[in-house]
C-alpha cells in the first residue's frame, strides 16, 4: 500500500514539475547568435565533423580548446530581423581571446544580445565565460568553465555558473578518421529568470544541460573533407535537443556548413521551423613585417572570415559575420625522439 502511495505521489510531484518546466524561446540559443560556428556547426559538443575551435566552443563544452596551440582572437556580430506585424531589429555580438600555456588552455569570452522582438521571450543580456582546459593524455581532453552576466529589460536579474566538459578523440573508427565524442554539463548554478514569479524551470538556459555527441570526418583527402556531428541535450532533464550538423571543405580553404535544430519543447509550443541553418567561412594565411608579431613568431598568421544564416524561428531571421585570428602557423611537425643505446655512447 505504502509503495502505492509513493507511486501515486512521485508521479503527481512529476505531472507538477514538468507543468512548471517554461523555458523561455530562443533561451537555448542564448551563445549561438553571434557566429558562423554558433549557427551551423550544431552546437557539437565534439567540435563538429570539419573539427574547427574558437573561443565561443567553451559555451557548448569547454574541454574543446585542450589541444588548441595558437593564441586566437575571435569577434562576431549577429543580426535578428523580425518581419511581419511587428518588425522589429536586434543584434548579438561577441569577442573572445583564448591563450595557451604550457600547463593548460585559458579562454574568455563575452557575449551580449538585444533580441528586441516579442518572438523571443528573453530580455538583454550581458555574459562573461571563462575556459581553462588540459589535455590529459594523447586522446582524453577535459575543461571546466565559469559564466557570470546580468540581464535587462522586462525582468532584471543576474546569472553565475559553472560548466564540466570532456572531449575524447580516435584517431579512426572504422571509414571515419578523426571520431570524437564527448560530454558537457552546463548551466550548473543560477541562470537567467524569464518569468519573476517562477523557480529555476523557467530559467535560460536551462538548467544542468547535459549534452552528449560525437563527430568525425567521413571522407577526407587532399582536396575534400566532409565532417558530420550529431548531439542530444536535455536542459533540465524536461526536455529534448536534436542538433545535427555537416561541413565541407575545400582544400582546407573554404568551408560550407549546414545544421539543424530540433528543440522539442518548441515544437511541441508550435514555435520551430525546420528551416536548416547554412554558413561559408574562407580560411587565409597572411605574412606582416611588424615588429612585435615578428618578435612572437607570428609574422605569419591565419584568419577565418565566415558568414551564417539561420530562420530562427518563423518570423525571425539570423544574419551573422565573424572573423577569427590565430597568431603563427600551427605546429604540424611532432618533435623527433632520439635513443641513445649505451654501445652508441661508448663508441
Amino acid at each position: 500500500m505504502k509503495k502505492r502511495i509513493i507511486a501515486v505521489l512521485a508521479a503527481v510531484l512529476s505531472a507538477a514539475a514538468v507543468s512548471a518546466y517554461a523555458p523561455a524561446i530562443g533561451g537555448e540559443s542564448l551563445f549561438e547568435l553571434s557566429s558562423t560556428p554558433g549557427l551551423t556547426y550544431a552546437s557539437s559538443v565534439a567540435g563538429g565533423g570539419v573539427n574547427y575551435i574558437t573561443p565561443a566552443s567553451i559555451s557548448v563544452n569547454p574541454a574543446l580548446t585542450a589541444k588548441e596551440q595558437r593564441v586566437g582572437v575571435n569577434a562576431g556580430y549577429g543580426a535578428l530581423v523580425t518581419t511581419g506585424d511587428n518588425k522589429s531589429f536586434g543584434s548579438a555580438f561577441q569577442l573572445g581571446l583564448l591563450v595557451p600555456f604550457k600547463w593548460a588552455v585559458v579562454t574568455g569570452e563575452c557575449y551580449g544580445l538585444f533580441p528586441n522582438t516579442p518572438s523571443m521571450t528573453i530580455d538583454n543580456s550581458f555574459t562573461f565565460k571563462g575556459g581553462l582546459a588540459k589535455e590529459i593524455t594523447e586522446h582524453l581532453n577535459v575543461g571546466i568553465g565559469m559564466n557570470a552576466g546580468f540581464e535587462w529589460g522586462n525582468v532584471s536579474d543576474w546569472g553565475l555558473g559553472m560548466s564540466l566538459g570532456f572531449v575524447y578523440d580516435i584517431p579512426q573508427l572504422s571509414f571515419m578518421k578523426d571520431f570524437r565524442y564527448g560530454v558537457s554539463i552546463s548551466n550548473l548554478g543560477k541562470n537567467y529568470a524569464s518569468d519573476p514569479e517562477k523557480d529555476f524551470l523557467s530559467s535560460y538556459p536551462g538548467f544542468m544541460t547535459i549534452r552528449a555527441g560525437a563527430a568525425a570526418l567521413l571522407y577526407s583527402n587532399d582536396v575534400l573533407k566532409i565532417g558530420g556531428s550529431l548531439d542530444l541535450s536535455t536542459p533540465c532533464f524536461m526536455n529534448l535537443i536534436v542538433d545535427t550538423g555537416f561541413q565541407l571543405t575545400l582544400k582546407d580553404m573554404l568551408t560550407i556548413s549546414v545544421s539543424e535544430k530540433i528543440n522539442m519543447k518548441e515544437s511541441v509550443n508550435g514555435v520551430s521551423n525546420y528551416i536548416p541553418s547554412i554558413g561559408m567561412m574562407f580560411n587565409f594565411k597572411f605574412n606582416t613585417k611588424n615588429d612585435y608579431l615578428a618578435s612572437h613568431d607570428w609574422s605569419e598568421s591565419e584568419m577565418t572570415v565566415g558568414t551564417a544564416y539561420k530562420q530562427l524561428y518563423n518570423n525571425v531571421t539570423v544574419v551573422a559575420a565573424d572573423v577569427d585570428l590565430r597568431m603563427g602557423l600551427k605546429d604540424e611537425t611532432p618533435p623527433e625522439i632520439l635513443i641513445w643505446f649505451d654501445e652508441e655512447e661508448d663508441e
